[in-house]
């Protein structure tokens, strides 16, 4: 199928509305639409004097007096209880405005304490019931003001057990389970709302959804147990539970969920998915499946937004012709014009247009802002090149974020040195200002934690030109390994030949990866560079590697050089990460694509051995340990570097120094 043109967001389609077509939901009968009638709403008081507000307030008393649905549950009294006086109604009613009025001023705390006691003194006068209810949903939202959901979340709960029916108990649901849903109480969320269909409001049916979506299998499947799909809400909770059982093989159950579901009447969004499920029969390869992909295709980075274009075709072409009879793919790519705030908005096409799964955006910040505008929070998003994770988040993965990089090859090295080696006696020579703090700690953790033991630690400025006096105190404990890391390749070119020069040309170095860059292994010396070992998180000079034959590919698809561009190995890899999905999904739905990605499976990029690892939102790699040997990156040979060692330390010291002095 040919690629669709790159385009800007159309117009939004409404069509995923929350009433299914031909069907009415009607509005709730009793006091909802008697309070709605006389115009009381409760989150803030309409602007009228005071005398039209009192007798609004004994109007709906008086008739809400006349109709079971108004009734406050409760123990039954053993006498009548006398009915209140208009004076009675009249106070109460000047109680609560000032209570609502410190609410609208601010002074939530006093809000909240005047409301709790309005409603102890009201709690049990069934002819006060409507008053006292009002002073809960009051005392709820001044908590919320306050951030102290656990006490909000107690009064809206004492409502709903209070309030049968009406605008009093919708509001108390619909802010109930936002709260549960924002302390990470989504189980409890999802069950409240169950078993109190219709009281969310329209648009809270989209967090519902994402509530809905973070529920394991086990869970999905008590609440389908117990709650029918008859309901809009329960036909949410039923189609995600038929998504998961296709994604972990269970295709018959699966399909028959998905009828279910069909059967009850759903919204558009989920009879859409339930169509799909219902009709699958096992291997969908026929069915087309869209990728999608935000990226800077005009605008100040637009450069940047090519190359990453070509690397996503370039893998979809390859999957093209080594699996002609797999999925039809069709790339739908959105051009962001350079601009993070667009980002929301072209998730949401994308999701319209019925894509599995997302790769891009570009920055870091537009990965956060496409993570979180998601309506299905199950839909991959795959950044090549964001290079920070705020926060991780389900089913997004950044290919590039630097501190994973740096911290997952210092800890790799340094379980390398002590268990692969045998090498325990360990000196480290950090950077000052290099940005390398984090992976300094965490490498001498490691070497802890793997048996070893840091034996000296130094620093040096890298502004400098002479770094003798950290080197020469690091040579007096006699490290067997020194912990080099350098934060320019211009920095290891004055580095190197000064270790060896100042005392530790018997010790084994372990560099960053700036001591791999083409520029050093070109001109550094052999004395100083050979022997010394590097820890990379990508190989892209080594022979025989996958980068090497991505080049090649590269090269000859686009007719120009990649030179040591990353940009499009990152683009195509992401890309393969989504197509590898695809290809072990039962069925071309984001959540299948998600159980897959969530589950860390390891993958052969061009960038490395790929794993997605959902804790932490990245995409880690196993890292290559390399020698440097005549100009060259090579394996590891154990063997050659401890007989290195052992003859550099029976060889006398190269060169006679005077010790240094300030």
């Amino acid at each position: 199928m040919e690629r669709t043109t790159p385009r800007r967001p159309g117009t939004p389609n409404n069509s995923a509305s929350r009433v299914p077509e031909g069907e009415s939901r009607g509005p709730k009968l009793g006091a909802r639409a008697l309070y709605a009638r006389v115009g009381n709403e409760v989150n803030r008081p309409q602007p009228q004097d005071r005398t039209a507000r009192r007798l609004a307030a004994i109007a709906v008393l008086a008739v809400c007096s006349m109709l079971p649905a108004c009734a406050v549950g409760g123990a039954s009294r053993s006498r009548p209880e006398p009915a209140a006086s208009s004076s009675d109604v009249d106070r109460a009613v000047a109680a609560l405005q000032r209570a609502e009025a410190r609410y609208d001023d601010g002074e939530y705390e006093a809000a909240s304490t005047r409301a709790d006691s309005l409603y102890a003194s009201w709690q049990d006068r069934s002819s006060l019931g409507a008053l006292a209810e009002r002073a809960l949903l009051l005392a709820g939202r001044a908590y919320e003001a306050q951030g102290l959901p656990g006490r909000a979340a107690d009064r809206y709960e004492t409502l709903i057990d209070r309030a049968r029916d009406g605008t009093f108990r919708d509001q108390a649901v619909d802010r109930f389970v936002s709260v549960l849903a924002d302390t990470g109480r989504e189980p409890e969320a999802v069950q409240t709302v169950l078993e109190n269909p219709g009281a969310l409001r329209d648009d809270a049916l989209e967090p519902y959804r994402r509530w809905v979506s973070t529920l394991p299998l086990a869970r999905l499947e008590g609440f389908a147990r117990n709650f029918e799909p008859e309901s809009i809400e329960a036909s949410i909770v039923h189609t995600q539970l038929a998504q998961l059982l296709v994604a972990e093989g269970r295709i018959d159950e699966g399909r028959s969920a998905a009828r279910a579901v069909l059967d009850g009447g759903p919204a558009p969004v989920e009879r859409e998915i339930a169509d799909l499920l219902a009709s699958v029969e096992g291997d969908l390869r026929a069915t087309t499946a869209k990728i999608g992909a935000i990226l800077p295709l005009t605008g100040e980075l637009s450069g940047v937004g090519e190359l990453l274009r070509e690397g996503i075709e370039l893998a979809v072409e390859s999957y093209r012709d080594a699996r002609p009879d797999g999925y039809d793919i069709e790339l739908v790519l959105l051009d962001d014009a350079s601009n993070p705030e667009t980002t929301a908005e072209l998730v949401r096409e994308l999701e319209r247009e019925g894509v599995v799964a997302i790769v891009g955006p570009l920055r870091a910040e537009s990965f956060a802002s496409a993570a979180r505008a998601r309506r299905n929070p199950r839909l991959p998003i795959i950044s090549p090149t964001a290079p920070e994770v705020f926060r991780p988040m389900p089913g997004a993965f950044s290919l590039y974020d630097l501190r994973t990089r740096e911290l997952d090859v210092a800890v790799d090295l340094a379980r390398w040195t002590v268990e692969e080696l045998g090498l325990r006696r360990v000196a480290i020579l950090e950077p000052t200002g290099g940005g390398t703090a984090a992976a300094v700690a965490r490498f001498s953790d490691a070497i802890a934690g793997a048996g070893g033991e840091i034996v000296a630690r130094a620093s040096y400025d890298p502004s400098e030109t002479t770094y003798q006096e950290p080197i020469e105190s690091l040579a007096l404990s006699s490290p067997d390994v020194v912990f080099a890391p350098a934060p320019s390749p211009q920095v290891v070119l004055s580095l190197a030949p000064q270790l060896f020069y100042y005392g530790l040309h018997d010790s084994v170095i372990l560099g960053s990866e700036t001591w791999a860059d083409p520029v050093v292994l070109r001109r550094l010396e052999p004395f100083a560079a050979d022997f010394r070992v590097v820890g990379l998180w990508l190989d892209r000079i080594s022979g025989g590697t996958r980068w090497e034959r991505f080049v090649s590919d590269y090269e000859r698809t686009y007719r120009k050089s990649l030179r040591d561009n990353v940009l499009p190995g990152l683009a195509y890899d992401a890309a393969a990460l989504v197509i590898a999905a695809l290809e072990r999904a039962s069925v071309p739905l984001p959540a299948a694509l998600d159980a897959f990605l969530a589950a860390g499976p390891q993958i052969d990029g061009v960038t490395g051995a790929l794993r997605p690892d959902p804790e932490t939102s990245t995409v880690r790699r196993t890292t290559h340990v390399r020698m440097l040997q005549g100009g060259a990156l090579m394996d590891v040979d154990r063997d050659a570097l401890l007989d290195w060692l052992a003859e550099a330390r029976a060889a006398p010291p190269p060169f006679e120094r005077e010790p240094f002095e300030r």
